[in-house]
């Protein structure tokens, strides 16, 4: 059993047990009542898809535990939990919110409506199948979608979209509408594999946006790094693409017993291995957020990146 079918079968059992669990937007307020550290007035949202070659390599649990110790930074977080196969970010917070991207699609609520804020300062989009929806809008009802993300914009400063797995349409639109890719692979052979075919597609494709390579589950420093420099070489050889080296995360058994609690393990085993790594990574994006408004390079904000993914929809 993998990771994801983990989190999945410990939800059922929760939910069932528990159907008051989750808390929406308005019901949810931060507990400590914190306001960002840092308030970006007039800067655009960064947006960056979080994404694999194949399932069960801990893209999910690092999408949450990255957003975490950005919000921990100063950035104010919301993840778009775009996996359509296997949404599990809200089962990784240990929450289960009552509304999601389907009931927007359905006009019964508004995208504020379904904004969830965790007790860590991150707020969450669930999906539900509203992402497989969100290609058969009409134009009239884009604009709609598109008009209310514009009314949240200015609350977040960072936008982590954990898309699907593989190479599907909605993974790679999604992808498309970053400002950058961070493709989670592991050392296992098969993971290697699907992250170099997914960094192939993307690259070949007209809307190629930069890739970074994290490599999870690692062993050692020196396995990661081999790991990390034979993708870079292979894409570089290959395919004449630079993918960047983000990091890697150890191999982590506080991982696996955060899963087991339903607790990110940034907070549950915040000195871990695995947690130490998660910071470096999200202090060296922070640090690139902080030259890029110093060059006053602007990423992309919420509308811009829903309108790229609506016209590869088209």
């Amino acid at each position: 059993m993998d990771q994801a079918e983990k989190l999945r079968e410990l939800v059922t059992a929760k939910r069932q047990n528990d159907p008051e669990a989750g808390k929406t937007g308005d019901e949810n307020q931060d507990p400590k009542g914190n306001e960002s550290k840092i308030h970006h007035a007039g800067s655009s949202t960064k947006v960056i898809a979080v994404t694999s070659g194949k399932g069960g390599v801990g893209k999910s649990n690092f999408t949450v535990n990255l957003a975490i110790e950005l919000s921990k930074l100063g950035n104010r977080v919301m993840i778009f939990d775009a996996d359509l196969g296997l949404a599990n970010v809200d089962i990784i917070f240990g929450i289960n919110p009552r509304y999601n991207l389907t009931h927007v699609i359905r006009e019964e609520r508004s995208i504020k409506d379904i904004i969830t804020e965790t007790e860590y300062g991150v707020k969450l989009i669930a999906s539900g199948s509203g992402v497989k929806e969100l290609a058969n809008l009409s134009n009239t009802q884009r604009e709609k979608f598109i008009s209310q993300l514009a009314e949240v914009e200015d609350m977040v400063d960072v936008l982590l979209i954990d898309t699907g797995a593989g190479i599907s349409k909605n993974t790679l639109s999604f992808i498309a509408a970053s400002d950058y890719g961070i493709v989670i692979t592991t050392p296992e052979p098969t993971a290697l594999m699907d992250a170099y075919g997914l960094i192939k597609v993307v690259s070949l494709s007209k809307d190629a946006v930069p890739l970074k390579l994290i490599v999870n589950m690692a062993n050692s420093k020196e396995e990661a790094k081999e790991i990390a420099s034979r993708v870079i070489l292979l894409s570089r050889r290959f395919l004449n693409t630079f993918v960047e080296s983000y990091g890697f995360i150890f191999r982590d058994k506080a991982v696996l017993n955060s899963v087991m609690s339903q607790k990110p393990f940034s907070v549950l085993h915040p000195d871990s291995k695995a947690a130490n790594c998660v910071k470096e990574i999200a202090e060296k994006i922070s640090d690139r957020f902080s030259k890029d408004r110093g060059m006053e390079k602007k990423g992309n904000n919420l509308t811009e990146a829903f309108k790229k993914v609506f016209d590869i929809f088209r």
